[in-house]
């Protein structure tokens, strides 16, 4: 499952790398015509508004898998760090439901309800926007399973009941 992992991980650092590279490319570009031609390029702003999108979610998919996304700490650090471990697999669970419910489902029927849109400029379907939500959702839910799985986590929690005395988790 490490292995996976580390694909996933570069897949999406990939992607939002060529997607924060291409959005640059477009800026650029759009604000050279803009200014020097006193022709606005109205596709490169929907494309990279496109972009945007993609490129927040899948970013924030990579964080929440690297575990550097915000979280707020101050209630769960005053526990033992055996029950900060279960505190952090009950949170996994809660964000699989979350992402299953919001973003895959969610983001499934927004796709389906934009499918027939059309974005003005570019003429693609707003649904290729929309369908970063299902996507990142994927990912989200890949990595909450993974950390839920993690094996050294378990061992650890473990570990932390026979030091504790017992088994009260």
């Amino acid at each position: 499952m490490k292995k996976a992992k580390k694909i996933i991980d570069n897949l999406l650092l990939s992607l939002a790398g060529i997607a924060l590279f291409i959005m640059v490319i477009l800026s650029v570009y759009q604000v050279g015509t803009r200014f020097i031609f006193n022709s606005p390029s109205t596709m490169s702003e929907e494309i990279v508004r496109f972009l945007l999108i993609w490129f927040g979610l899948l970013s924030a998919s990579y964080v929440f898998g690297v575990k550097q996304h915000i979280a707020i700490l101050f209630i769960r650090e005053r526990f033992p760090k055996t029950i900060q471990r279960v505190m952090e697999k009950i949170s996994d669970i809660i964000i699989i439901f979350v992402a299953l419910v919001l973003m895959i489902w969610g983001g499934y029927e927004v796709v389906k309800l934009t499918w027939a849109q059309i974005a003005p400029s570019t003429g693609l379907s707003m649904a290729a926007m929309y369908g970063a939500l299902p996507v990142s959702g994927i990912f989200i839910i890949f990595y909450a399973i993974y950390n839920l799985l993690d094996k050294e986590e378990l061992e650890a929690i473990k570990a932390g009941n026979q030091e504790d005395g017992g088994d009260h988790v």
